[in-house]
């Protein structure tokens, strides 16, 4: 009996995330740009729930994504946009950069590492992917020109107002990355404030 409780326990082991040991670290990056934040991780990491992704860009070194409402978002960022999009609920959208480089050398207003497992990060990824708005075929219903650099915004799923921002958005994917996040966060401020002291994977420090 106790034979075969060892060779079950191998076998169990020996299977794609079986063994926590074996479940490699990546750095996971939340932005900020002024009042709105987002999360870039590796390209290189791209799970099969994003594989959708690679056709609308060129072969980035990282995805940066943010969620946000779609008028705002898209058009401009004006005080009177803003107002009402937090007064009224409106339609969202994902805006998805591929960055050539690591986002440390681009011009971010700050920039919050998390060193996750590579499981942590598959879970992040699958969460963003149920926001996207797709079709029959599994692919984006739109895909319209971002704001910059090589970047486009995507149809998503759920409203954006004064209780559901941006902010919201990021705080609520982090917690598939096991980070505890307080339920009503709603700015930048209070989700880089959450996220104090966390650093990047030793390994994933090389830029």
């Amino acid at each position: 009996m106790i034979r075969f409780a060892v060779v079950m326990l191998a076998a169990l082991l020996s299977l794609p995330g079986g063994s926590p040991a074996d479940d490699s670290k990546v750095t996971v990056l939340v932005v900020r740009h002024r009042w709105h934040t987002g999360i870039a991780f590796p390209a290189e990491q791209l799970d099969p729930a994003l594989q959708f992704l690679p056709a609308y860009f060129s072969k980035p070194a990282y995805y940066e994504m943010g969620w946000g409402d779609d008028a705002f978002y898209r058009q401009d960022n004006s005080t009177w946009r803003l107002v009402r999009a937090m007064l009224w609920p409106t339609n969202s959208v994902l805006h998805v950069v591929a960055l050539d480089r690591h986002p440390e050398t681009l011009p971010h207003g700050d920039i919050q590492p998390l060193c996750v497992s590579s499981t942590q990060l598959a879970a992040l990824q699958r969460a963003i992917a149920s926001d996207f708005v797709l079709d029959d075929n599994g692919t984006p219903s739109s895909a319209d020109p971002g704001l910059y650099g090589d970047s486009r915004f995507f149809p998503a799923h759920g409203t954006f107002w004064l209780g559901n921002t941006c902010n919201s958005w990021t705080a609520r994917r982090l917690t598939a990355l096991d980070i505890p996040m307080d339920y009503l966060t709603l700015t930048a401020d209070g989700v880089m404030q959450q996220l104090t002291g966390r650093t990047a994977c030793r390994e994933a420090n090389h830029y």
